[in-house]
Order: structure tokens, then sequence, then C-alpha cells
């Protein structure tokens, strides 16, 4: 069984970070390995809820315990929150050196603004240098980037988005573009390919959180999988917006999140022209 060890917040009554990934990556038959960055009872959105306190160097000192227990020959790490730098430098520890390792840097939203300290995001590009892949939302990317979300043209975010692959041999995914007619858009890019997908954005009367862990966890799947942009962009939005519809209807449960049965009925565009 391939293995998934996902380093992020441990939220533990809502479906956020380590919860959400162990909930798609399970159910797509990986053995997933939960190490905590902070640990809450539930988001920190939600009212009363409880910080567990960690030391700073509780993500090595897990990691150090899992390979006592296991071999991690090939496997894959996951990173997302990151609370503070003494608990970056931690999470460093163990992704230093590995091969496969998506870096989701989380920072905020466009509806919520920016929920980390600026401590955080100016240690963050050190997490991100560790990592092959980058997943992250159209804010976050905007904040990487220094540019206004406000004003960022697409055709601009995708000359951006290819240049900085190329300098860094990275691969990116971008969630969550703002486009125009109530559109969102997709974009995934390397040095060489940059393709972009459209869908509806589907509205709720109260912010759904988790979203950007569960498209991280299924891009994270597809992109050492199939090994294929174009497809990876595919199924992982086609299936993420299938997933948010369930989400709306109160339908979602473990074990119809990951459907063969669903339509995908987006495509997308090509944008190596550029």
């Amino acid at each position: 069984m391939k293995k998934i060890i996902t380093i992020q917040s441990t939220v533990l009554n809502d479906l956020v970070g380590n919860q959400a990934a162990s909930l798609i990556l399970g159910n797509l038959s990986y053995q997933v390995l939960q190490i905590p960055t902070i640990i809450l009872s539930s988001h920190k959105g939600n009212k009363n809820f409880i910080e567990i306190p960690i030391k700073h160097n509780t993500p090595h000192s897990f990691f150090n315990a899992l390979k006592k227990l296991y071999t991690f020959n090939n496997a894959t790490f996951l990173v997302g929150y990151v609370p503070n730098r003494k608990i970056g430098n931690s999470v460093i520890k163990i992704i230093r050196g590995q091969k496969k390792v998506i870096v989701d840097p989380v920072m905020g939203d466009t509806d919520t603004g920016i929920y980390v300290s600026q401590d955080v995001i100016k240690f963050l590009p050190k997490i991100i240098e560790q990592a092959s892949h980058i997943s992250l939302n159209f804010f976050e990317w905007s904040i990487l980037t220094n540019k206004d979300y406000l004003r960022y043209d697409f055709n601009e975010i995708a000359k951006d988005a290819k240049n900085y692959c190329i300098k860094n041999n990275k691969i990116l995914f971008i969630r969550s573009i703002i486009g125009k007619n109530k559109i969102l858009i997709n974009m995934i890019v390397s040095n060489k390919e940059c393709f972009y997908i459209e869908t509806p954005n589907v509205k709720f009367k109260k912010r759904v959180d988790g979203a950007g862990d569960i498209s991280t966890a299924l891009f994270t799947h597809y992109i050492f999988t199939i090994k294929d942009l174009n497809k990876t962009l595919e199924l992982t939005t086609n299936q993420m917006f299938n997933i948010i519809k369930k989400i709306k209807n109160n339908k979602i449960a473990i074990d119809d999140v990951i459907s063969k049965k669903e339509v995908f009925k987006f495509k997308t565009k090509s944008l190596n022209n550029l």
C-alpha cells in the first residue's frame, strides 16, 4: 500500500487539514499517516474552539516515531497549515531531501483575507523551497508573487506561474482564480506546460472550510499516479466540483466521496502558447 505522510492541522471535529486528507486519500487506497502541526477541537472559524498546545519539535518527533514502525521508500509528503516559524523548522527537518513533496502554503483566501502572521508568510518560502509541487489558492499565489489579486490579469497570472516554474523547477496547482461571469478557474503549470479549466462557482450561505485541503489531496493523488498535467487538472477539478455539490446537498459520505459513476463534464484548455 502506498504511503502518504500528511503534515497539517489536526482538527478533531471539522473536515479540514489532516482529516480532509485522510478522508480523500484513504478512499483512494493510501495508508495515510498523520503528523499534526497544531491540534484544535474545531476550526478556528467556529466559536469556542480549543487549541491543544504542541511542542515546537513535535512534528519531527512524530516522524521519528513513525520511522520505527514503517519504511518510507517512495513515500509522498503533504504539508499544509504551519502556525509558526518553530513548527515550520520542525516540518523542514522531515521533508528536506524528499523527492515527492506537496506544499500547500496556507495563508488566507479572498473572502477571509490573511489569517496567519506576517512571520509565517515570510517563513513559508523556506518550506516551499523543499517542495516538488505547490498547491495554493489564487489569493495565496498573489501574496507569493506580491501582486494585488483584484487587479491581476489572467494572462499575467499564467506568465508569472510559467516563469516561476522555470526558475524554481516546480509544478504549480493554482486553485480558484476568480474569472468573469461567476466562474472559477483552476490552473496547472510546469516549466513546459500550462493548462486551465473553468467551473461554475457554487455558492454557499456559510463558508465551506477544507475545500482547498480536499482539492490538494486529489491533486496529490493524480499528479503522482498518472503524471499527466492535463489529465490531473481535469480529474482533480471535476471530482472536486462533484464533492462540493454533494456537500451543498448534504449528501457526502465516506463511502461515496470518490465515485466511479461521476460524469466529468469540465474540460481543460491549453495555455502552452504563452
